[in-house]
């Protein structure tokens, strides 16, 4: 448009140069119509002119209203990703509570599960016929720690277990493997035994069985503290307090030898 503005204007300047010159002098009213005409389209033209400046300067504002607006939802994103990043951070800190929480859970319900099967004192109290008892109901394994080991019954329940196939291991406080122990015995029979390598005591009295049974105590597996000593022995049934022992049986095995 604003080029067509200047053409007229300048074919305006032109006919009113040429009226100025002579020419078409035969017939004015004519020029003076057509430069009515050009006026009027010169108007026009400057009036359209007017209303795009107009609108360009409305888009102007627009554009920089909607850039104003484009600037405040950029901070209320950032705002946004800011608390999605904390929730996403406490999300986190919860399911390790979670994780924390079902294994205590889990820990409660094996305990729940743990089973007194019974409590024996010496002497004459029942703990040696305890120990038959449960070698006779071995299956799979028997496991033991064991500080004095001198009652030939005992090792003689050990070599049926073994001999019907019943995994039997024995590790034994090394300073008491003497002429009376039965460290000989059991390994003649081709049980599997060690000697405890710690310098000071091995002092454990502990039978675990099928790893669901545990005897423990203070009993020692000889005459005195079948006969004579203040002994006690508990027998517990729990996969959970059985995998405890075990634990500690295979650490100390592991450096026996």
């Amino acid at each position: 448009m604003v080029k067509n503005l200047m053409l007229v204007s300048a074919l305006l300047v032109s006919l009113v140069a040429g009226l100025g010159l002579g020419y078409g002098l035969a017939n004015p009213t004519q020029y003076e119509r057509r430069i009515a005409g050009l006026e009027n389209e010169i108007a026009e033209l400057e009036s359209q002119v007017s209303s795009f400046l107009e609108q360009i300067e409305a888009k102007d504002h627009q554009i920089l209203s909607l850039g104003t607006q484009l600037s405040g939802l950029e901070q209320k994103i950032e705002m946004r990703n800011r608390e999605i990043s904390n929730l996403q951070s406490e999300v986190s800190s919860l399911e390790t509570q979670v994780t924390v929480l079902t294994g205590e859970t889990i820990k409660l319900r094996q305990q729940l599960e743990t089973v007194v099967l019974g409590i024996y004192f010496s002497p004459k109290g029942g703990c040696e016929d305890q120990v038959l008892y449960w070698i006779d109901r071995a299956n799979v394994s028997i496991h033991i720690l064991i500080y004095s080991f001198t009652l030939d019954s005992i090792s003689g329940k050990l070599i049926e277990a073994h001999q019907r196939g019943v995994e039997v291991r024995v590790v034994f406080e090394k300073q008491q493997v003497t002429e009376y122990s039965e460290y000989s015995v059991l390994k003649a029979a081709g049980i599997s035994v060690r000697n405890d390598t710690n310098p000071d005591y091995m002092h454990h009295k502990v039978m675990i069985i099928d790893g669901i049974l545990i005897l423990t105590g203070s009993f020692n597996y000889s005459a005195h503290a079948e006969e004579e000593n203040n002994e006690n022995l508990i027998v517990i049934e729990s996969t959970y307090v059985a995998g405890i022992y075990e634990d500690e049986f295979q650490k100390i095995w592991s450096s026996s030898i």
